[in-house]
């Protein structure tokens, strides 16, 4: 190897001594040499694992020329050095912790030229130094490794022989470290990919566990109402959000959205609207038309190019039993009374498009034994295999198996059942399926003016 206070002037290239052939047999003919370097091809480029790609290329090249040590070292362009992943001596791995600037001795000058060096005795070459081992080296080959004229690394062989590597050594390595060098790149890119990849899910794992938090399980100290939510996300990071809050004595707010698109941009927006929401509820003076006008203007603001929000809001006032809802863009919700299932119809137009947009609200007196449930649009597009959705007409009949004793939450996730089993075991949702369901109870009349607890 080498050392820069080695230095010397170049020595000619060139076979200048008889190979011992003693080392090794005579170098493969044209027509092996060109098998050989076709199977090697082959096979380098299709090897991804760094460190099993560099056990090969060290066992292809004893196939092509015999050495005592053999190193393999890649180009750092950060650090501007080259530094060795793979060293053998003998048969044997040893730990690879060289570096070299380009230029520097016989090994960093090949990769500074960008050319092979065959050196026949190191012992009469000045740049020549003899690192910590127990090799007795006395010649030596660099290849450098290139990609048109990128700098990938260098093979760097060393023999115990003088003379032991040839020009038709040089010629063969030399052809072969076109295709070493595109392996160990695909390697570099694919391990790179992987690191990637495997970084931005520990970021997507974490970013889920955030939007679950942010989300509410439930409510407390609402008497007269059994409520519940659920929420399956289609990719890692939903869309859908909903939220409770407390609206006055007696009075719960809730919240149900989709925003528009998918994936990680969603997934922010929507959490920029919860913190609007529960920023705007503390006025609870507002209806709920008017609260939507509020949000929309707020949401438009924030001028986030082609993204808008279908948002639920409702207002349960638990002494009067009346439920008081608008809607900007969600599915009509649904009361489900005596097993009969009607849609609540009302309309509006989605959190953000326009400024000035305005909102009608509905006010429904509800009874004990009523369920209302607020479903995204997830829900009913759920698809089967054929692409044909689960549809309104599938919930309805559903629902009016609802029986007065089922829990919200037991209704809730029959829900989500059924469309999951409509879908299929194996389908992946398209879309995230998010529900709020609201059932009426017969609660005494004394406990009703209780502040809300959202948990």
């Amino acid at each position: 190897m080498d050392d820069s206070a080695k230095l010397a002037p170049f020595f000619p290239l060139g076979d200048l001594d008889s190979f011992a052939p003693s080392l090794v047999g005579d170098a493969p003919d044209q027509a092996e040499g060109l098998a050989l370097l076709y199977e090697v091809s082959r096979e380098l480029t299709a090897i991804l694992d760094r460190e099993e790609l560099l056990r090969r290329i060290a066992q292809h090249v004893k196939r092509i020329v015999n050495y005592h040590v053999f190193t393999v070292m890649l180009w750092n362009e950060t650090r501007q050095m080259l530094e060795s992943v793979f060293a053998m001596h003998y048969d044997d791995a040893i730990p690879a912790r060289l570096r070299l600037r380009l230029n520097q001795g016989i090994t960093g000058m090949a990769a500074g030229e960008r050319r092979p060096m065959r050196i026949g005795d190191v012992r009469k070459d000045s740049r020549y130094v003899q690192f910590d081992t127990d090799v007795e080296v006395r010649s030596e080959l660099v290849i450098p490794l290139l990609l048109q004229d990128r700098l990938i690394g260098v093979l760097d062989l060393e023999s115990t022989v003088p003379q032991a590597f040839t020009l038709d050594h040089e010629r063969m390595l030399d052809t072969m470290g076109t295709y070493v060098a595109i392996a160990l790149e695909n390697a570099r890119l694919y391990q790179e990919a992987r690191e990637n990849e495997l970084r931005l899910l520990n970021d997507l794992n974490m970013a889920r566990e955030i939007q679950r938090q942010l989300l509410p399980k439930g409510a407390r100290e609402i008497p007269g109402l059994d409520l519940a939510a659920a929420y399956a996300p289609a990719r890692e990071l939903g869309g859908d959000f909903y939220d409770f809050h407390p609206y006055g004595e007696g009075r719960l707010a809730f919240a149900l959205g989709d925003v528009s698109g998918k994936g990680t941009a969603a997934a922010l927006y929507g959490s920029l609207a919860i913190g609007t929401l529960r920023e705007v509820v503390t006025d609870h003076t507002l209806g709920a038309g008017k609260m939507l006008s509020v949000l929309n203007r707020r949401m438009f603001g924030a001028r986030l190019e082609a993204k808008f929000i279908a948002l639920l809001f409702g207002i349960y006032d638990a002494p009067a039993r009346r439920l008081t809802l608008a809607n900007g863009g969600e599915p009509y919700p649904l009361l489900v009374r005596n097993g009969e299932t009607t849609e609540i119809n009302v309309a509006g137009v989605p959190l953000g498009l326009f400024a000035e947009s305005e909102y009608e609200e509905v006010t429904i007196d509800l009874q004990p034994g009523d369920v209302v449930v607020c479903a995204s649009d997830g829900i009913l597009e759920s698809e089967d295999s054929d692409r044909e959705e689960f549809g309104a007409e599938r919930l309805h009949a559903l629902l009016k198996g609802v029986n007065g004793d089922e829990t919200s939450l037991s209704i809730a996730n029959r829900i989500l059942a059924a469309t999951d089993d409509y879908s299929g075991a194996e389908s992946t949702p398209h879309d995230d399926r998010t529900l709020i369901l609201l059932r009426v109870t017969d609660e005494p009349t004394e406990d009703l003016y209780k502040l809300p607890i959202i948990y």
